[in-house]
């Protein structure tokens, strides 16, 4: 991964050409020469999505002579593993937007790299101190950036199930499913060899959620592509002899419009027989259905004239 590359750039004993230069940068700045980033190879790092990447990039940060000589064996790698897969979650449940998070948290790198640290130096005399490692972790390391009481609430709720004693056990899984739970292997590579065998798309279930979450989500990932479509589209310009973009939206609201009925539903058209009243005097239940539908109906086919009309003045100006 990128982060190991440039880590071992500054290793003692690497080789690095006198020619080398390195930029990174987290923002765009105007000192920078324009020929010179015409003539680079522009790499960027996105953060990961799902949990399998996650830890994919977390485990590319662990040192595998570390994580297999621990004097405490497959408790501390459990451990570590567990640590990983609790920041991933938290990470990835600002994807489901308020039902994730009430406010959207900014969880980095640097915090997991500080939690591995801390869970480092409690454990180096063998012992497990859970409470304090609870506490340091879910209300500093991590807490410390939450604000909000019910946020916090969810965070220790989360932590406690990666940090308790049951979690060392052999058989233990992170969800009721069953597919989520720290390897009994003892090298980093079976480890890693279990992060690429987990589902590219996660189950909502290993964040505590029902199935329809998943909804919240993909309301955001659409918003966020339509977004994207809509800053893109002015930039393209038509050439060859191809229709600008103004063309095929009018064409495409032309066509909308000629495959919409030309009228209202008009309820009396319908076959006498369905509101028929019966013996006492009632109208069958799913004749009135039908009646609220053709209203509902006919109040989306207004909406959508309307809008379509204000779509084709619009591109006319």
């Amino acid at each position: 991964s990128m982060e190991v590359i440039i880590k071992n750039l500054g290793a003692p004993g690497s080789i690095v050409h006198d020619d080398f230069r390195l930029f990174l940068s987290s923002a765009p700045c105007d000192f920078f020469p324009v020929s010179v980033l015409q003539n680079s190879v522009k790499v960027t790092n996105e953060p990961p999505k799902g949990i399998r990447a996650n830890l994919r990039r977390a485990f590319a940060s662990v040192q595998p002579e570390h994580f297999e000589s621990h004097p405490m064996g497959v408790s501390w790698r459990k451990l570590v593993f567990g640590l990983c897969f609790f920041h991933g979650i938290v990470q990835e449940r600002t994807k489901y937007a308020a039902l994730g998070w009430n406010i959207r948290y900014e969880f980095s790198n640097s915090d997991r790299e500080c939690a591995l640290e801390t869970l480092k130096l409690f454990l180096s005399e063998g012992k497990i101190p859970w409470a304090a490692l609870s506490f340091i972790t879910g209300e500093i390391t991590y807490g410390g950036r939450v604000t909000d009481s019910w946020d916090q609430r969810c965070l220790r709720t989360v932590l406690r199930r990666f940090f308790n004693m049951e979690s060392l056990n052999s058989g233990y899984k992170y969800s009721p499913s069953g597919h989520y739970f720290a390897p009994e292997q003892s090298t980093w590579k079976d480890y890693v060899a279990y992060i690429e065998s987990l589902p590219f798309t996660d189950d909502p279930e290993i964040f505590g959620m029902h199935d329809n979450a998943n909804l919240a989500f993909l309301r955001v990932e659409t918003g966020a592509l339509r977004t994207t479509v809509l800053e893109v589209q002015p930039r393209l310009a038509a050439a060859g002899g191809q229709k600008t973009p103004d063309e095929i939206v009018f064409e495409t609201a032309e066509g909308v419009l000629g495959r919409l009925p030309k009228g209202l539903l008009d309820i009396e058209q319908a076959h006498a027989g369905l509101f028929t009243p019966d013996s006492k005097g009632r109208v069958p239940s799913l004749s009135t259905v039908l009646k609220q539908e053709c209203d509902r109906f006919n109040n989306l086919l207004r909406v959508l004239w309307r809008s379509l009309d204000d779509v084709k003045r619009a591109i006319k100006g």
